[in-house]
C-alpha cells in the first residue's frame, strides 16, 4: 500500500466524518492485551486433508486480490480514483469488481462448472454506457497487470469479454450443493476511507461451511489499536510512522490472511508472499475476565445498535470501550482473540447476506469459537444468499463463554422492550 494510505489510516477516526469536518484524534496508542500473542498450535493445522486443493486455491486468490486491492486503495488515497454508488446506496470501486473477477479465475482454473455466491455483477460494466466500458478497461488491465505480477511469465491475458464473464460467476443462488461464496471487498466504506477491509471467501457444501480464507491488507500483525474518546479501532503508533517515513524495513508489520479448514483449525500468514513467515495458529480467548475483556463491534450506528451491544458488554461486566472495525476484519478480531466478543444487531428488517459473514464464520469456528444469530442458533447457509431465518443480530464469541453472552443478550433485549 502507498505510505499516504497508511498514513490516513493511522490518523483518521474510523468513523471519519466528511474532508470539511474536524477529525477527533487519538488519545493513546495501546497493544491489545498479551491474548494477541503466540498460542500453543491446536492439534491440527488448516494445511492437508480434503479440502487442501481448495485451501491451496482459496490462499492464492485471495492474495492475488489483496494485491489489487492495495493498488486501488492507493490510487483512492491519492483521489487518482473515486468510488461509485450502486443503486442499493452502497459503495462500489474498481477493486470489488477486479478482486471478484480474479478469485473466480482463480477458481474456473481448478473447477470450470464451480458456482458462486458473489455480491457483484457486470452489469454497471456492460450496459453503463462510454462510462461502464472505460471502467471495464481499467478493471481488465488491473487484473492483467496483477496475474503477470504474481504468474509471471505463465500469467495469460484475459480480455474484457472473459473479465465480465468471471465477474458474473457470482451470481449464483446458493442453496443445496457447493458453492463459492464471496465478499470480493468487504467494508467498502473502511476501503474508501483507507482503513481496514477483507477479501472474504469461503466453500460451502450442503449448508455446512468447509473451507474459509479472509485477506485483511490492512490489519496489524500485532492487534495495535489507536484510542479514542468512545471506542478503539486498529492503527499504527506514530514510532511505526516514522520508520515508515525514514524508510526503515519493517517486516511484517500489517497484512493478514486468515484460513480455516472445517476440523483442521485456523491460521493467520503475511497477506504479502514475499514476506516468508510460517502459518501461525491462532485460538479466540480460553478465559474471560470481564476486566481486559473487549467486544467488537461494527463502525457506523447504522449496521448496528451500538447502544444494545453497548446494554450486552455491560451485562457482561465488560467495561472496556468497543474496539470498532470495518468489514469481517471483526471476525478475525475474535479468531486472534484482539476481543472476546463481537456482535452486530442491525435494524428490524435488514437482510443479512451470506457473502457478509460465511468466511468469517468458519474462520472463528475453526480458532475455537462459536457463532449464533442472538436466539443461539447457527446460522443458515444453504437458504439461498440472504440468512432469511436470522434472529435479531449475530454473535461471535469463545464457545465457553456463549452460553453467557446468550444471557446477557436476553437481558439486554428484555430490558429494550419495557
Amino acid at each position: 500500500m502507498a505510505l499516504r494510505a497508511i498514513l490516513a489510516r493511522s490518523s483518521s477516526h474510523p468513523a471519519a466524518p466528511p474532508p470539511s469536518s474536524p477529525t477527533p484524534s487519538p488519545t493513546t496508542v495501546t497493544a491489545i492485551r498479551a491474548a494477541s500473542a503466540a498460542k500453543p498450535a491446536p492439534a491440527s493445522s488448516p494445511a492437508g486433508g480434503a479440502y487442501a486443493l481448495e485451501l491451496e486455491v482459496g490462499l492464492d486468490a485471495v492474495r492475488m486480490a489483496s494485491t489489487l486491492c492495495e493498488e486501488v486503495q492507493a490510487q483512492l488515497m491519492r483521489q487518482d480514483e473515486t468510488a461509485d454508488t450502486k443503486d442499493d446506496r452502497s459503495l462500489v470501486t474498481l477493486a470489488d469488481y477486479a478482486a471478484q473477477a480474479i478469485i473466480a479465475w482463480r477458481i474456473q482454473q481448478e473447477w470450470p462448472d464451480f458456482t458462486m455466491v458473489g455480491e457483484e455483477d457486470a452489469e454497471a460494466l456492460t450496459e453503463g454506457g462510454e462510462g461502464g466500458a472505460q471502467t471495464l478497461e481499467k478493471i481488465t488491465a488491473l487484473v492483467n497487470k496483477t496475474l503477470a505480477k504474481h504468474k509471471g511469465d505463465a500469467a495469460p491475458t484475459l480480455s474484457s469479454t472473459e473479465i465480465v464473464a468471471a465477474i458474473n460467476k457470482g451470481g449464483g443462488k446458493g442453496g443445496k450443493g457447493r458453492h463459492w461464496i464471496l465478499d470480493p471487498v468487504d467494508g467498502t466504506l473502511g476501503f474508501v476511507r483507507g482503513d481496514q477491509y477483507a477479501i472474504a471467501l469461503a466453500l460451502m457444501e450442503d449448508g455446512d461451511l468447509k473451507v474459509g480464507v479472509m485477506g485483511c491488507p490492512n490489519m496489524p500483525k500485532t492487534g495495535e489499536v489507536l484510542e479514542y474518546d468512545s471506542s478503539y479501532t486498529y492503527g499504527f503508533s506514530p514510532s511505526m510512522v516514522t520508520k515508515m517515513l525514514a524508510g526503515e524495513s519493517v517486516g511484517w508489520y500489517k497484512g493478514c490472511i486468515f484460513a480455516a479448514v472445517k476440523g483442521r483449525g485456523c491460521t493467520v500468514e503475511p497477506c504479502d508472499a514475499r514476506i516468508k513467515a510460517a502459518p501461525t495458529p491462532v485460538t479466540v480467548s480460553d478465559a474471560f475476565d470481564p476486566v481486559s475483556a473487549k467486544f467488537c463491534e461494527p463502525v457506523m450506528k447504522a449496521n448496528s445498535s451500538q447502544g444494545f451491544t453497548a446494554s450486552v458488554a455491560d451485562n457482561l461486566g465488560i467495561a472496556s470501550k468497543p474496539l470498532r472495525v470495518y468489514s469481517q476484519v471483526k471476525y478475525g478480531s475474535v479468531a486472534r482473540a484482539d476481543a472476546d466478543v463481537f456482535m452486530k444487531f442491525p435494524k428490524a428488517g435488514y437482510k443479512e447476506k451470506i457473502w457478509d459473514h460465511a468466511a468469517g464464520v468458519i474462520i472463528v469456528e475453526e480458532a475455537g469459537g462459536k457463532v449464533t444469530d442472538a436466539g443461539g442458533a447457527p446460522l443458515d447457509w444453504a437458504g439461498g444468499r440472504y440468512l432469511d431465518t436470522l434472529d435479531r443480530g449475530i454473535v461471535a464469541t469463545s464457545a465457553a463463554l456463549h452460553e453467557r453472552l446468550m444471557d446477557a443478550v436476553s437481558k439486554s433485549w428484555s430490558s429494550s422492550q419495557l
